[in-house]
């Protein structure tokens, strides 16, 4: 989870805060780019695999995210007995949202013999708003 870079920007924001402050995070889905969205044919292997994978979630349809082949997630955009239209660009590619994070609380994890600590292994508990 650490390795989320959404998650590490939380870990930083809240290091060095003390327990009632707040602090603002923006995070940026990147530039949106019209090379990666691709309309497929409804008989390509890929499309194929992905209809047997999504049919216990009532199929391909228009909004539902799926998993491709190499790994990467794309949103249906639409999709016709011919052809589906897939996008995908990062969930909030062209978009910056801004969140604000208030430190509620300061958990410090057990010590050596399950007693707390100061300082090492302290986590910090924030909400989102």
């Amino acid at each position: 989870m650490m390795g989320n870079r959404l998650f590490q920007g939380f870990d930083e924001a809240v290091r060095g805060m003390a327990v009632g402050q707040t602090t603002v995070l923006e995070a940026s889905g990147g530039e949106w780019r019209r090379e990666l969205m691709f309309t497929v044919p409804r008989d390509h292997p890929e499309v194929q695999r992905l209809e047997g994978r999504y049919k216990n979630h009532g199929g391909l349809a228009a909004g539902l995210v799926v998993e491709l082949a190499n790994g990467g997630m794309a949103v249906i955009l639409q999709a016709t007995d011919q052809e589906v239209q897939l996008d995908a660009n990062n969930m909030l590619a062209g978009k910056t949202f801004t969140i604000e994070l208030e430190l509620v609380g300061i958990d410090n994890g057990p010590g050596p013999e399950g007693e707390g600590t100061e300082g090492e292994g302290e986590t910090a508990a924030a909400t989102a708003n």
